[in-house]
C-alpha cells in the first residue's frame, strides 16, 4: 500500500494556508504529473481516519502553537511511529516572538527526522537544533504564472513598483531616501506603485506629494488569486528589491527575483547574500548596495528602456528554465526522501 504524507500548513483563523505554504509545500507537492511514492494530503490538523506515515509540520503551523501543543503534536506522531518532517522559510527564531512560540519552533525542530529549509544561511541556523537540515530553494509555479510573456513596451511615463506582505515595509523605508531623490529629479518621467506593503494610507506622507500610489489587491489576497490579479494589474517597467540590513534578512530567499523574472519586469536588488548568488548586476538585474547606488539604479532604469527590456528577458528566461516547478518540484520528493533516511 502506498504510504500516507500529509501536509500541516501553517495558517491563521481562518484556516487558509499563507502564501508562503502555498509557494513552499502545497503548490510544489501537488504539481502535476510530480512521481511520489506517497498518497498527499492536507489540513490544518491530523486526519481523523487514520495517523500518516509522514508528517510535514509548517512554520508555526497554527495560530495558538506554544510549547504545551507542539509537544503534544509530536508525541501524538513519535506514539504512532509517524515521520516529522519541519520545514520553514524565515529565521523565525531571529524575530521577537514571544517564548512559548519561539520555544515551539525549537521543539519542532529538535524532534523533527529532519528540517527543510529555503537558503544556507537558514541551514547554518537551523543545524544548531537539528543535524539533518535539507535546503530546497524556492521556486515558482510555472502552471499558476502561466508561460512566459514579453516584457512591458516603454512609455511617456516609467512605473517603479514594490510588492510585499505588511512586514516589508521596514525593508521599502530603508530606501526612502533615494527613492525619494530619484522621484524629485525625474519628476513627470517616473512614478511609484506600492502593492501590500502598507494597509496605512499615511505612507503616503512619506513622499512629500510625490507620485506614489497604493494599489489593493482587495478580494485577492490568497496566492493562487493574488498572482492571476498581478499578471492582470500591474503595468510595471521595473521593480524594486531592497531588504534592510539585518540577520533575519540574511536568511531570506530570493523570491523577489523568481516573481519578478516570471512576470517579466527587470529589478533592483539589494546587494545582499539573498540576491548576489543570483543576480548578475547588468545581466540578469542591478544591484544597489547604498543609497547613491539605489539612486542612480532607479534613474538608469527608468531612462534606459532598452536595458529594461535585455534585464527582463535574462531574468525571465532563467526563472522559467530553472526555477519553475517544472524542472525543480522533485527537488521537494527528494529532500524529504533523504530526511528520513537519515
Amino acid at each position: 500500500m502506498m504510504k500516507h504524507l500529509h501536509i500541516l500548513f501553517e495558517h491563521s483563523g481562518d484556516q487558509l494556508p499563507h502564501g508562503c505554504s502555498m509557494v513552499r509545500l502545497l503548490r510544489p507537492l501537488t504539481y502535476p504529473g510530480l512521481s511520489t511514492p506517497w498518497r498527499v494530503t492536507q489540513g490544518t490538523a491530523l486526519p481523523e481516519d487514520a495517523t500518516p506515515d509522514i508528517v510535514v509540520v509548517e512554520r508555526l503551523w497554527k495560530p495558538e502553537t506554544d510549547v504545551r501543543s507542539a509537544l503534544d503534536l509530536i508525541h501524538t506522531l513519535r506514539r504512532a511511529g509517524s515521520r516529522i518532517i519541519y520545514t520553514l522559510d524565515d529565521d523565525l527564531l531571529g524575530l521577537n516572538l514571544p517564548p512559548a512560540r519561539a520555544n515551539a519552533v525549537r521543539m519542532f525542530a529538535r524532534f523533527a527526522d529532519g528540517v527543510i529549509v529555503s537558503t544556507e544561511p537558514l541551514a547554518g541556523r537551523m543545524r544548531g537544533l537539528n543535524p539533518n537540515v535539507q535546503v530546497v530553494p524556492n521556486q515558482i509555479d510555472d502552471t499558476l504564472f502561466g508561460p512566459p510573456r514579453e516584457p512591458r513596451d516603454a512609455g511617456e511615463v516609467v512605473t517603479m513598483g514594490y510588492m510585499g506582505t505588511l512586514t516589508h515595509l521596514n525593508d521599502l523605508l530603508s530606501i526612502l531616501e533615494p527613492l525619494r531623490r530619484a522621484l524629485h529629479e525625474q519628476k513627470g518621467k517616473l512614478r511609484l506603485e506600492l502593492v501590500g506593503v502598507s494597509e496605512n494610507p499615511h505612507v503616503l506622507e512619506l513622499f512629500n506629494g510625490l507620485p506614489v500610489e497604493l494599489k489593493k489587491a482587495d478580494g485577492h489576497v490568497a496566492y493562487d488569486r493574488f498572482v492571476p490579479w498581478v499578471k492582470q494589474n500591474l503595468q510595471w517597467d521595473f521593480a524594486l528589491a531592497p531588504l534592510a540590513p539585518s540577520a533575519v534578512n540574511e536568511c531570506k530567499s530570493d523570491l523577489k527575483f523568481l516573481d519578478y523574472g516570471a512576470l517579466s519586469i527587470p529589478g533592483v536588488f539589494s546587494a545582499s547574500t539573498t540576491y548576489s548568488d543570483t543576480v548578475r548586476h547588468n545581466e540578469n538585474g542591478l544591484l544597489a548596495a547604498n543609497a547613491d547606488e539605489w539612486c542612480s539604479n532607479i534613474k538608469l532604469m527608468a531612462q534606459d528602456a532598452d536595458m529594461r527590456r535585455r534585464l527582463a528577458l535574462a531574468a525571465r528566461d532563467e526563472v522559467y528554465s530553472q526555477r519553475c516547478l517544472k524542472h525543480r518540484a522533485q527537488d521537494w520528493v527528494a529532500a524529504i526522501e533523504r530526511c528520513i533516511e537519515k
